[in-house]
């Protein structure tokens, strides 16, 4: 029966990884771009797909836990023991670091499957990071710097609607509201239907993930937990895999991380856009620095843009608030260094070009 259900989760992971890298890798969604592009072009487009991506993925996992689908509160974003040092300070390093490889999680993984080597060694070290804090020589300051800042609530639910006293479903309508009021009102010039539509695509991933290992694998003998799209612990897990050959019993985790790498390999090369493409190797040393930070910052806080940023906040959880609030500052700050550096000529030291085709999308 326990083979059975990690098949599913095995497979579960599979055909979501596949769906998410032929999505990424057509539309380029990537925070870091939607960062980038409203701050430097006033472009909102890649703005736009990740609010649309919230706002389906928030009234999605609403619908799941409201209806008894899905025990979303049993997650590890909801979890009563709170701590906001750790998902504050690696959402800084996190954000910063995605700016120095010049894209977040997802889109580097996409991107070395598309044939960029560049993005290929940010994502090896990405996951080497990831590892040597989740598990390696960093774990103890993790765990230390996350204990001695953790408050456990009364309430035992770290959801956004539990800390204001709030009905849930209320808490999280107006959330997808005020994502989609801003996705009409702000930038309505540069708006993209594909940007959009691959959004909603992405948000219902997040949904999917969530009733697929919350609900359809579940049975009376199974203890996995609900999980959802997130690359972080999945590299990490699947760096040890590789290393040591024990990744731990995380099928679903490891599948996605090669269900997006084939999706986007296939779907690059069907649509002609795989080719193999070698970094400048003065870029080198910003490419492992920003893989570095990736790693360590993701991991310390939980999760990266898209598993903090989507599908953390796809559980109204307090700790993605606050994880997706460093991140963005954190990029801005990366930008902002970029800017600094690229007036002084040594950008191509210490970070990507300030606007570049994965920054500026059609």
């Amino acid at each position: 029966m326990e083979s059975d259900v990690q098949m599913w989760l095995i497979g579960s992971g599979l055909a979501l990884g596949l769906a998410f890298g032929g999505v990424v890798q057509r539309s380029r969604f990537c925070m870091v771009a939607a960062v980038s592009n409203l701050v430097l072009l006033r472009d909102y487009r890649q703005a736009h797909a990740y609010l649309a991506a919230l706002a389906v993925a928030i009234a999605g996992t609403t619908f799941l836990e409201v209806g008894g689908w899905v025990d979303i509160a049993a997650t590890s974003y909801r979890s009563g023991h709170l701590s906001w040092v750790a998902p504050a300070l690696g959402g800084l390093i996190f954000g910063f670091g995605s700016l120095l490889a010049g894209g977040c999680a997802g889109r580097t993984a996409v991107r070395a499957a598309e044939g960029n080597l560049g993005a290929l060694i940010t994502l090896l070290v990405f996951g080497v990071a990831a590892a040597t804090i989740y598990v390696g020589i960093l774990e103890p300051l993790r765990v230390w710097l996350t204990a001695s800042t953790t408050f456990i609530l009364d309430s035992g639910d770290a959801s956004l609607a539990s800390l204001l006293g709030l009905p849930f479903v209320l808490v999280s309508g107006v959330i997808v509201a005020l994502c989609v009021i801003a996705i009409g009102w702000l930038g309505r010039s540069t708006r993209s239907v594909g940007l959009l539509a691959a959004g909603v695509s992405i948000g219902g991933l997040v949904v999917a993930g969530w009733w697929l290992t919350g609900y359809l694998t579940q049975d009376d003998f199974t203890t996995h937990g609900p999980s959802s799209l997130t690359f972080s612990g999945p590299l990490a897990r699947s760096t040890l895999l590789v290393v040591t050959g024990n990744g731990g019993d995380q099928g679903f985790a490891v599948a996605l991380v090669v269900g997006t790498l084939l999706g986007a390999g296939v779907t690059a090369v069907l649509t002609r856009s795989f080719r193999w493409t070698l970094p400048e190797v003065t870029h080198l040393p910003r490419l492992m620095v920003g893989g570095f930070l990736m790693g360590c910052g993701a991991i310390l806080a939980g999760g990266c843009n898209i598993g903090q940023g989507l599908s953390g906040m796809s559980t109204v959880s307090v700790k993605a608030l606050v994880a997706v609030s460093a991140i963005i500052v954190g990029m801005r700050f990366g930008l902002a260094w970029v800017e600094w550096a690229d007036e002084r000529g040594v950008a191509k030291f210490v970070g990507p070009p300030l606007a570049t085709p994965d920054t500026v999308t059609s």
